[in-house]
């Protein structure tokens, strides 16, 4: 049992490579337009059927001498290269042109957006990735844009494989397809976990509320003070009123405006937990345009702001490989 995994893992590999060869200089590119060159024809699973049966028949035709069973075999032949010519001819001269790429948050799958452009009518494309149809195409005429969602969920760097263009008309007996390979990386970023969340954050014993206070927030509760004229009631302490009959206001300071350093070995928790509170802190200091500093164990990113820092940073937590050991030692 193990050997023939083990062979079909290496028929696997074998074929990977032998495609990668063959492929690469020809369909590796931002944009692709189907030609002789980069479109391939085969009979499709129904097609082979079909020509099973014309075979059959024409050996059936000749052995009994039907010419009745003959002309049936000769008419689904031609109906067979009559799909080929339609088949190819449709796809011929459809360009697609990628775009822009769409990072996103786990679990919002990231993003590829298309121009697809073609001066004739082409019908019934499909768009595949890893066997997986992505966008289905009725008719196409003139130009279209098309953006299609990757098979990618969990935190992580996935460098894009073939895309694979595939077209089964006019009858479903043949397949026409092309591949498209673009060098490029799509990153899913680390959930946004609001820290306010965890468990582990400490409460601060002054604040007879039980109000959390962490020092990596944006608006943290820092100290109460006496209720002066003027002052609203929306901030008072209703509790620490009702046991000390004093008015006491809740003041609250912005850790975000000034210069923070986000640094994952002073969080709590395990590694993706530790991971999802620094994607939410640092994508709120980008939208608050604070700057920020990051620290990933022996990686820091300097004090800055702005997109690429943020980027950069996003990046980062992305591409954060888990230590499976200090794993099992956070979680015991």
């Amino acid at each position: 049992m193990r050997n023939n995994k083990k062979n079909g893992f290496l028929f696997a590999d074998f074929k990977q490579a032998l495609f990668t060869k063959l492929l690469k200089n020809k369909h590796t590119g931002n944009t692709l337009t189907l030609k002789h060159n980069t479109i391939y024809v085969l009979p499709s699973k129904m097609g082979c059927g079909f020509l099973f049966v014309t075979v059959l028949n024409f050996i059936l035709g000749i052995n009994y001498q039907n010419n009745l069973i003959l002309a049936m075999a000769y008419l689904m032949l031609v109906v067979l290269v009559l799909a080929i010519l339609i088949g190819y001819s449709n796809v011929k001269g459809l360009t697609l042109r990628f775009k822009v790429k769409n990072n996103n948050y786990s679990p919002i799958s990231p993003r590829l957006v298309f121009d697809v452009s073609t001066d004739k009518l082409c019908q019934s494309l499909l768009i595949l990735y890893q066997n997986k149809l992505l966008h289905h195409l009725d008719n196409i005429k003139g130009k279209t844009s098309i953006t299609v969602s990757l098979p990618y969920k969990n935190r992580g760097s996935y460098p894009l494989k073939r895309i694979k263009l595939l077209s089964q008309y006019p009858f479903g007996l043949v397949s026409v397809w092309s591949y498209m390979q673009i060098e490029e990386t799509v990153f899913v970023y680390p959930e946004q976990v609001n820290p306010q969340k965890n468990n582990n954050l400490m409460v601060d014993e002054y604040n007879g509320d039980g109000d959390l206070k962490h020092p990596n927030g944006i608006d943290e509760f820092d100290t109460l003070v006496d209720h002066q004229h003027g002052m609203g009631l929306q901030r008072v302490s209703w509790k620490h009123y009702a046991k000390t009959q004093q008015l006491m206001v809740k003041e609250f300071v912005n850790f975000a405006s000034t210069p923070m350093t986000y640094d994952y070995s002073q969080l709590q928790g395990n590694a993706e937990t530790r991971l999802s509170h620094l994607s939410y802190l640092i994508t709120q200091a980008h939208l608050h345009d604070h700057a920020f500093a990051l620290k990933l164990n022996n990686q820091l990113y300097s004090m800055s702001k702005g997109s690429d820092h943020f980027n950069a940073c996003l990046i980062a937590l992305s591409r954060f490989k888990v230590n499976s050991k200090n794993q099992d030692a956070e979680r015991s």
